[in-house]
C-alpha cells in the first residue's frame, strides 16, 4: 500500500504538477509577450495564474500527506506554521499568531487522512478570515493532551449573525471535514465582535 502511495504521489508531482507549472508559464508569456491593454483580460489572466499557484500548493500538501501512513503533530505543526508564514507575506495589515500550548502533543500521531483534514480545516478557517472578516488579527491555538484536543481559529473582524447567515462553501467544507474524522465544530460570531471557530477531536 505504501509503495502504491509513493507511486501515485510521484505521478501527481511529475505529471499534474508539471502541467500546472506549464499553465502558469504560458499565462506569464501571454501577459508579458503581448501588449494586452484590456484591463479586464489582464485581471482575468492574473486570477487564473494565482488560482493555479494555489492549486500547486494544495497538490504539494496532498502529496505530503499521501507519502505518510501516519502524521505526527510535530509534522502538522510545522506545516501549519509554514502556511501562516506564507499568509503573513501575502496579507498586508493582518497580524498572525500561532500558539501551541503543549509540546507533549508533538508525539501524538494521527492517520494521514486525519492530519490532512485538520490541516485543511485550519487553512480554510484562516482563508475565510482573510477574505471576508476584514480582520487585523488572526490567531490559531492548538491545545490538549492525551485525553482531549481543541483547535481554535480566532479573528477580530466584523463577525456575522449566526442565525441569519447561511453557511458558505468554506464553512460547509469545514463541517464536512470535521465530520469525516469524527470531530465537532463550534462556531461563535456576532456582528462587530469577530469570529471564533473551534474544532474538538476525539482521542
Amino acid at each position: 500500500l505504501q509503495e502504491q502511495r509513493l507511486r501515485i504521489s510521484r505521478d501527481l508531482h511529475d505529471n499534474i504538477g508539471a502541467q500546472l507549472t506549464f499553465i502558469i508559464s504560458s499565462i506569464d508569456n501571454l501577459k508579458y509577450g503581448f501588449r494586452i491593454e484590456d484591463e479586464k483580460l489582464q485581471n482575468r489572466l492574473t486570477g487564473i495564474s494565482e488560482f493555479t499557484k494555489e492549486t500547486i500548493y494544495e497538490l504539494r500538501d496532498t502529496i505530503w500527506a499521501m507519502n505518510m501512513s501516519q502524521i505526527t503533530f510535530e509534522d502538522l505543526k510545522s506545516r501549519i506554521s509554514n502556511f501562516i508564514d506564507n499568509a503573513k507575506i501575502s496579507s498586508i495589515g493582518i497580524d498572525f499568531k500561532f500558539a501551541y500550548s503543549n509540546d507533549n502533543l508533538n508525539k501524538k500521531v494521527v492517520t494521514s487522512v486525519e492530519g490532512m483534514n485538520i490541516y485543511r480545516i485550519i487553512q480554510e478557517a484562516i482563508n475565510n478570515a482573510i477574505k471576508h472578516s476584514e480582520a487585523t488579527k488572526i490567531a490559531v491555538t492548538i491545545d490538549g493532551d492525551e485525553t482531549k484536543l481543541a483547535i481554535e481559529v480566532t479573528d477580530n473582524g466584523k463577525g456575522f449573525d449566526l442565525e441569519t447567515s447561511n453557511d458558505g462553501n468554506g464553512l460547509n467544507n469545514i463541517r464536512k471535514r470535521a465530520k469525516e474524522i469524527g470531530g465537532e465544530i463550534e462556531l461563535n460570531s456576532k456582528p462587530g465582535e469577530g469570529t471564533v471557530m473551534k474544532l474538538f477531536l476525539p482521542q
